[in-house]
């Protein structure tokens, strides 16, 4: 059974992602409680909890069900969490998730102070989704893995709906307003990636032309990283980005979400595309902990480390040249 404080966490959750802007969301509370509006915002910043009478009217004109709060922790996924394979239409996307996504973004970077730490041994998410062909080729390979064989499509097959990209453009546009980002990589990063393209031409499931379009998009990418790791940032020189090397193998993907102004979060990242939101303290703190202890035996690329960041990617172009 959970106590009294995640569920009321969870229904601030629920009621945000509901009405994203604040202004709106106090404005609704307003109209259908009996609350003046320092009351409500007291109530959204949980300094002064909903009574029980107004939980009910809250549940009943947002149709929110307490199942649905009981159950948020565990069902809840993002940002690539896609419905079930259907037969007839195996690229069901749930844009719901990814929406949830960017609000959680927005809300990291609305704080001052939000920090998003990952740790990731494919190319850095908030990276690569400015890159649609990289993106596109983590979607083939997630979709090769993820449905019956006799339903593989190549990777030039793979098409996306105007209203995804639009959702993924904007999540790249949004993480460089976090004030600060920082990426701990894999040191096999792009050798992994040009050996998965490989192979999957060899089995003819990417043609040749296709990798050109994808080394053309790594040096594109590459060209964009390292610009990033010289400044220091991406956009604005008021939100940094740190990028480092880890010189360990990292088995798994994971990130921690700071922020005031919003949820503190952790995300478990599995098979690529699917990632499990946890908002215990404890696993955060874990987390954290974790993430630093990787970040003291990693090698620091940004503005600082000028040697080490020419060499890096020189071997990287050197590397993506293998295609």
């Amino acid at each position: 059974m959970k106590n009294y404080e995640i569920l009321y966490r969870d229904l601030i959750f629920l009621l945000r992602k509901r009405i994203p802007k604040k202004s709106k969301l106090v404005a609704k509370l307003v109209e259908i409680l009996p609350l003046e509006k320092e009351a409500v915002y007291r109530r959204l910043r949980q300094e002064v909890p909903f009574t029980f009478e107004e939980v009910v009217i809250i549940s009943k004109e947002f149709n929110i069900s307490l199942d649905c709060m009981i159950g948020i922790d565990a069902k809840t996924t993002l940002p690539f969490r896609f419905q079930a394979i259907d037969n007839e239409n195996p690229v069901k996307i749930d844009y719901l998730i990814f929406e949830d996504y960017l609000h959680a973004i927005n809300g990291v970077a609305s704080d001052s102070n939000g920090i998003i730490l990952s740790v990731t041994n494919i190319l850095p998410q908030l990276f690569y989704t400015g890159f649609k062909y990289l993106y596109y080729f983590y979607y083939f390979k997630w979709q090769y893995y993820s449905i019956p064989a006799h339903q593989t499509k190549s990777y030039h097959e793979i098409i996306f709906p105007d209203k995804l990209t639009n959702l993924i453009e904007d999540i790249f546009n949004v993480s460089k307003k976090v004030r600060n980002n920082y990426f701990i990589l894999d040191n096999q990063i792009f050798q992994n990636i040009i050996n998965d393209v490989l192979f999957f031409n060899s089995i003819r499931l990417i043609r040749d032309e296709d990798i050109q379009v994808i080394k053309n998009e790594l040096f594109r990418f590459l060209d964009y990283m390292e610009v990033v790791a010289t400044k220091g940032f991406a956009d604005n020189p008021a939100n940094k980005v740190f990028i480092y090397i880890s010189e360990t193998n990292i088995e798994t993907s994971y990130s921690c979400i700071d922020s005031k102004s919003s949820y503190q979060f952790s995300m478990l990242w599995s098979f690529i595309f699917n990632c499990i939101l946890n908002f215990n303290k404890e696993t955060i703190e874990i987390t954290k902990r974790r993430i630093q202890s990787i970040i003291r035996t990693s090698t620091l690329l940004s503005v600082t480390g000028e040697k080490q960041r020419l060499l890096y990617f020189e071997k990287q172009r050197k590397i993506v040249d293998q295609l």
